[in-house]
């Protein structure tokens, strides 16, 4: 396998497009978030892809943020993408925003070589390190548990529960705190119905497949609206800054 970047090969956009499509659940596709299609266009050279035999298989999405260590936390995604530019006015940080793996390749250890990489790229650029809202992958299984409760949860080992914060606090990410409407998805019960294969017959808060929170269903406006939790991770390219 190997690495690169997207502005390397633009050529891979479009399966870079499919493979984002692919990997979030269906009602993340309709959040809250302006111009998240820069990160193809405008922003090639901090999109990393890893590809075998001219396959991509998986791919870290980062964007860069004016952001130093200090600073008040973006409250949503949206918050970091919008505003996005390059060159920084400042030394600021790479935003993580995803990493995306086939189903296939998971299970590989290729997260952590993702973040790895994020890690170097945002030295290259003479960045303080790499900002993550991470999204748990296993919060769903715990949707009714506030964040700041499921993050304690370890395993017989005393690891962290969940597989992708481990990863973070392993690789030496700090927890900053909580991102708690990283993403807002307002739509119709009608859709809510059609994602999630559920069917909502009483206004209320329903788990639903792959939610890392309830959505909050209101059948007289015809209305569910989620907010999703994200984790805050900070990963220091100089560890004494």
């Amino acid at each position: 396998m190997e690495m690169v970047t997207l502005d390397s090969m633009p050529e891979m956009s479009g399966a870079l497009r499919e493979l984002n499509d692919a990997t979030w659940p269906e009602f993340l596709l309709r959040a809250d978030i302006r111009s998240w299609s820069s990160i193809y266009t405008g922003f090639q050279s901090f999109q990393i892809l890893v590809l075998e035999q001219n396959s991509l298989v998986a791919a870290g999405l980062t964007v860069p943020f004016e952001w130093v260590p200090g600073d008040l936390l973006p409250n949503t995604i949206d918050e970091v993408v919008y505003p996005a530019h390059w060159p920084l006015r400042t030394a600021g940080v790479l935003c993580a925003l995803g990493v995306l793996v086939r189903p296939i390749y998971r299970r590989k250890g290729l997260s952590r070589k993702i973040l790895s990489e994020m890690r170097s790229l945002s030295k290259v650029r003479g960045l303080r390190g790499v900002l993550a809202p991470a999204r748990p992958n296993r919060k769903h299984e715990f949707a009714d548990e506030s964040i700041e409760t499921y993050v304690e949860h370890r395993d017989d080992k005393g690891r962290l529960l969940d597989p992708w914060l481990r990863v973070h606090e392993e690789m030496g990410g700090e927890r900053l705190g909580f991102m708690h409407k990283s993403v807002t998805v307002t739509a119709s019960i009608q859709d809510w119905e059609k994602w999630t294969g559920m069917r909502f017959s009483t206004s209320g808060s329903y788990s639903i497949p792959d939610g890392l929170a309830p959505v909050s269903i209101d059948l007289e406006k015809d209305q569910g609206t989620y907010r999703e939790p994200n984790v805050w991770y900070f990963h220091r390219s100089n560890p004494n800054d």
